[in-house]
């Protein structure tokens, strides 16, 4: 049974009411104890319902003079599985499943950079330009305008363009970073590596400043609308075949 984001975050909005009436001790058994129970295989809901009920029940044992560790006792993954009903077969998968398909969705999602994967996205950035290019210089042409800035591109634009589509993909891959889906980091806030998108940055500046008053002086090649667009599809349709990776 799935939760919605809007009744997820009222529970835990519920859970942190409870939480702020505990002592430290009991805070820090309230912790374990909510790690434990979404590290297992009970759906979401069932999991941020009975850590709210675990929250009140250390709050009332409390007022009552007793502590939490009377409550759940020495072995906490044993009493909150059985708080969750779940067996013992259940349980000791849980505590495998959940950390391999973790290994696998952070291998998945930090894939290695490799010159291969940055030569990838230069490529795809210069066949795009030379896509838009080709593409804006036929259609200036055919409404009889001037296609003379649409028939030339030079070594340092495209110098940029793969450079720049370097960064762009770097920065977007660096603010798509979230932490683990587990426990109580599901719901933080996304951490933006500043240090690395201003690295990114600086290396886009440094080519514009090196290269632009070379610009005069780097090759200048010149190339027909239709010739730009052709080449700017073909290398776009090669990126698959290149790049792509081989199943062996």
């Amino acid at each position: 049974m799935g939760i919605s984001y809007k009744k997820l975050r009222e529970i835990q909005n519920r859970q942190m009411t409870e939480l702020s009436q505990m002592t430290p001790d009991n805070v820090k058994l309230f912790n374990q104890i909510s790690t434990i129970a979404r590290n297992t295989t009970a759906d979401e809901r069932a999991q941020e319902e009975w850590i709210l009920s675990a929250g009140k029940e250390i709050v009332q044992a409390q007022k009552d003079g007793r502590s939490a560790q009377e409550l759940y006792g020495n072995d906490l993954e044993a009493a909150v599985h059985s708080g969750l009903s779940l067996d013992e077969e259940e349980d000791s998968a849980s505590s495998e499943h959940p950390k391999s398909l973790e290994t696998n969705s952070t291998q998945q999602q930090k894939q290695p950079r490799t010159p291969k994967w940055y030569a990838m996205i230069a490529w795809a950035s210069v066949s795009f330009i030379l896509l838009i290019q080709g593409g804006a210089g036929l259609i200036i042409g055919w409404t009889d305008g001037d296609i003379e800035p649409f028939s030339h591109i030079s070594l340092f634009s495209i110098i940029v363009a793969a450079v720049g589509g370097i960064a762009l993909v770097e920065m977007l891959r660096r603010l798509a970073e979230r932490p683990d889906d587990q426990g109580a980091d599901r719901n933080a806030v996304p951490k933006i590596n500043l240090r690395g998108i201003v690295i990114y940055l600086a290396v886009v500046v440094l080519v514009l400043f090196v290269g632009y008053p070379l610009r005069d002086s780097l090759p200048v090649f010149n190339l027909a609308p239709w010739v730009s667009l052709v080449i700017g599809i073909v290398g776009l349709a090669l990126l698959r075949p290149l790049f792509g990776q081989k199943k062996g």
